[in-house]
């Protein structure tokens, strides 16, 4: 699988047909038919084009594509009409038209491209997820509230598992982390509290020198939780031994099963096994958010962890992160590219583990909101 370039679409210019002339012919008699016309209605007709200024040479581009395409039909055991007897580009526009149909997947979206690399032409496919984009923001205060309820702490053990998971082993940024997008707006979102401090009512200043200490009380304190030795290898431990008594217990413990089955399906995969390079940059400086903080909206800056989604500092710190997120041209996100210029086992989805993950972070914060 490589990641390439997309050549100009090979798209013919359509002119107007000529009309046809009336008969000038008187009309014939009534008598027996002759030979039936119906198969006329029958046949298919290749429409009029013109040749493009920049259209490929056929001996450069037909034979490749048509290989290309007999691997990509195996690759997704595709049914298609044969097209390559019909004049050129036109046969190579219907196989393309055809095969755009029979790509569209519900839960998948793919984007079908014509390259032409080292004078090989080869189709690519980029296939993505099909979803909106969203902030994945999973708050760790319900957690902590949690731990500080002597009833409630083999839940909040369970929950600060799957959060040991997400964190350590499927990679999310954590807002405690200096290196990390949510580490920089606390930051600043802490000096505009100090900033204010003089101008601000007395009571609104002391509530928000609050809700940061507490950010950083809460966040420290199940960032210890999590990184302590061997814990997040007892999930499997804690499902078992857990008894839920609560619909909120009953959810939590199937959201800590459903970890653990993502787990074990994929254990050495990440959030950013698959991540996009929208901006196209260098691995070193994709690496870098604050590279990228000009360029797009990367998954390690609007997936991660939080304080809170409710205290009094979430409103600044959401529309300070939405004003920034829409001034980027574009965002990441898992995607696959293949290109078919050689042979390739059957299609598997590359992109089930994020997907899954995305939604297990999307149950998480469902939880949380409806927490009682």
């Amino acid at each position: 699988m490589e990641n390439t370039s997309a050549n100009r679409p090979i798209r013919p210019r359509l002119r107007q047909a000529a009309r046809c002339a009336g008969s000038k012919t008187e009309q014939p008699a009534l008598g027996t038919a002759g030979i039936s016309t119906d198969g006329f209605l029958r046949q298919c007709f290749t429409p009029m084009y013109e040749t493009g200024a920049e259209m490929p040479k056929r001996s450069e581009t037909e034979g490749d594509f048509f290989k290309s395409l007999s691997i990509l039909k195996k690759h997704y055991s595709l049914d298609m009409i044969a097209y390559r007897k019909l004049p050129y580009p036109f046969n190579i526009l219907m196989a393309g038209q055809e095969l755009n149909a029979k790509l569209k997947d519900e839960y998948r979206f793919r984007e079908l491209f014509i390259v032409k690399e080292n004078e090989k032409t080869t189709i690519t496919v980029k296939e993505s997820l099909r979803r909106e984009f969203s902030l994945y923001y999973i708050p760790v205060l319900p957690v902590y509230k949690m731990w500080q309820i002597p009833e409630q702490q083999s839940c909040a053990e369970l929950l600060t598992a799957v959060f040991a998971y997400l964190y350590i082993e499927a990679g999310l940024s954590y807002y405690r982390d200096e290196d990390t997008y949510m580490f920089y707006n606390y930051e600043i979102l802490a000096d505009w509290v100090e900033d204010d401090k003089d101008s601000a009512d007395e009571e609104d200043y002391q509530n928000q020198k609050k809700a940061v200490d507490t950010a950083n009380l809460v966040g420290d304190f199940v960032q210890q939780k999590m990184m302590a030795e061997g814990f997040r290898h007892s999930l499997d431990t804690l499902i078992d031994n857990f008894r839920a008594v609560t619909d909120f217990e009953t959810l939590s413990l199937a959201i800590a099963k459903n970890t653990w089955r993502i787990w074990q399906t994929y254990p050495d995969a990440t959030l950013y096994s698959h991540a996009s390079n929208p901006c196209n940059l260098d691995d070193e400086d994709a690496d870098d958010f604050y590279y990228a903080d000009n360029n797009y909206v990367g998954m390690n800056e609007h997936i991660g962890f939080v304080a809170s989604e409710t205290d009094v500092l979430s409103d600044s710190l959401f529309r300070m992160v939405n004003d920034d997120f829409n001034e980027r041209p574009s965002f990441q996100e898992p995607e696959i590219t293949t290109r078919f210029g050689e042979k390739l086992p059957q299609y598997a989805d590359q992109l089930a583990c994020e997907d899954q993950l995305l939604e297990l972070i999307t149950d998480l914060c469902s939880l949380f909101y409806t927490q009682p």
